[in-house]
């Protein structure tokens, strides 16, 4: 018998080794066949370089097309160099302020951030800012597009650099983004759905910063220092103060859509539905009711039945939203991709990714163009829980008081897949300090029952 497990066990292990060596031998095939195709574009490289010269502009393409190449497979140094080379051509034949070469300053940026030099990619961050705000430059979708961009890199440093520098990026992302809102009203004719989306950027950015207000450390308090003198106001108000200015633009986002020669009221209507999610992330239960109750009225009067608008509000749905969406057809399509899980959509099953270790109670803010990997190749635990409409709960945490809005009540463990070690009570509190946009039946707050596969960052 013994001799008998003893075969069995030594088969099984014989077979996962050899399983496993051929997986290695796959992965060093594809890595070999990766490096030969590099090898080849870059001697294609140098044969254009060496019939047109190094820095003539009929290089700008191939170099373009070879860098991204690099960054796909993670060759970051030598994608440096090449991204150099495209910049030093457009700056010698364009002139050293060229708006052509800002694609290229934020690919050599996000390069410095792959390789994690956040100190030369926030040196390279103040010379583009410098840039783009130069009197000089035409406004364009271009440059809108680069604003959009360094300021999804200066939320990726929120996570990602130091964290004496979290403030820093918080306030120069908030400053980029009322400038680009300013140049997308100047650029786009009134109407534009691309202008509310904009502007959106910044209540998502006042949700943050009021989160790392809230939370013990050196970046909220450095967000509340009003002097050099280390001066800070309170919690309360610096929250206070950042809940008026988000309510302002989603107010400014609102009148986009009222105040039109022919009103917008399915896009008002949504502005309204986005109102009443900020009310629920500031625990006022009342004024969020009403906010939706508006929101489902408008969509009304806009010539929507009540079946469709329970079609997209009987979905309840995580808060923040990270995109506005100011038509129904988007608005629909987002929240049900919002809640999919294993390609199956539903309105009580949740997945939620940690934006970093350092803010684990919220989900990030921007696409960090991740390797898309399954749910079991990463660490989770599954909960389930209750959410009781806008009722307002009310418990106490380390000695302080918090109330909550469309939180989850009644949490429970189901299942984890987690070996790190973690502080499990922090883990459950931040859970329970997540809000949701309630499942709404004719504009009113309903009760359901959730599923939550929340997945620990990986940094």
């Amino acid at each position: 018998m013994k001799l008998m497990r003893y075969i069995t066990a030594t088969a099984f292990a014989s077979v996962c080794l050899v399983s496993n060596a051929f997986g290695q031998l796959d992965a060093i095939e594809r890595l070999e066949e990766i490096q030969r195709e590099l090898d080849r574009d870059l001697a294609n490289l140098h044969q254009l370089e060496s019939e047109y010269g190094r820095l003539d502009r009929r290089m700008l393409e191939p170099l373009d097309l070879f860098s991204r190449s690099l960054i796909e497979n993670e060759r970051f140094t030598q994608a440096h160099d090449i991204l150099d080379q495209a910049i030093q051509i457009i700056r010698i034949s364009e002139g050293l302020y060229s708006q052509s070469q800002f694609p290229f300053l934020i690919r050599h940026i996000e390069n410095h951030v792959n390789r994690g030099d956040w100190v030369n990619a926030r040196e390279e961050m103040q010379h583009l800012d410098w840039l783009i705000k130069r009197g000089d430059n035409a406004i364009n979708e271009e440059l809108v597009a680069t604003i959009l961009d360094l300021i999804d890199i200066h939320l990726r440093g929120v996570a990602d650099d130091f964290v004496a520098n979290q403030s820093d990026h918080f306030r120069k992302a908030e400053n980029l983004t009322n400038f680009v809102g300013r140049v997308a009203r100047f650029n786009y004719e009134a109407g534009d759905v691309r202008i509310p989306a904009i502007m959106y950027k910044k209540v998502v950015q006042m949700y943050l910063q009021a989160v790392a207000v809230e939370a013990w450390g050196s970046t909220g308090l450095s967000l509340r220092s009003y002097s050099n003198t280390g001066y800070a106001i309170s919690r309360s108000d610096a929250r206070i103060s950042l809940y008026y200015s988000g309510l302002r633009s989603l107010t400014v986002i609102r009148d986009l859509y009222m105040q039109r020669e022919n009103p917008d009221l399915e896009g008002a209507g949504f502005a309204y539905f986005y109102i009443g999610d900020w009310e629920v992330l500031f625990n006022n239960p009342d004024a969020a009711g009403r906010a939706y109750k508006q929101g489902h009225n408008l969509l009304t009067a806009a010539g929507r039945t009540e079946e469709e608008i329970n079609l997209y509000t009987s979905q309840a749905q995580m808060l923040p939203l990270i995109e506005f969406h100011g038509s129904f057809e988007s608005a629909l399509a987002a929240s049900q991709d919002a809640n999919t899980i294993d390609g199956e959509g539903s309105n009580t099953n949740f997945t939620f990714k940690q934006w970093s270790s350092q803010f684990p109670r919220t989900v990030a803010p921007v696409d960090y163009d991740e390797r898309e990997v399954g749910l079991d190749e990463r660490e989770y635990a599954i909960f389930s829980f209750n959410l009781l409409g806008l009722e307002q709960a009310r418990r106490w945490y380390r000695g302080r008081l918090k109330k909550k809005v469309s939180s989850p009540r009644n949490l429970e463990l189901i299942n984890r897949e987690i070996t790190r070690s973690i502080d499990w009570l922090e883990l459950t509190e931040s859970i329970r300090d997540l809000h949701y946009r309630p499942k709404l039946v004719n504009g009113e707050a309903q009760t359901v029952s959730a599923t939550l596969y929340f997945q620990l960052a990986d940094r």
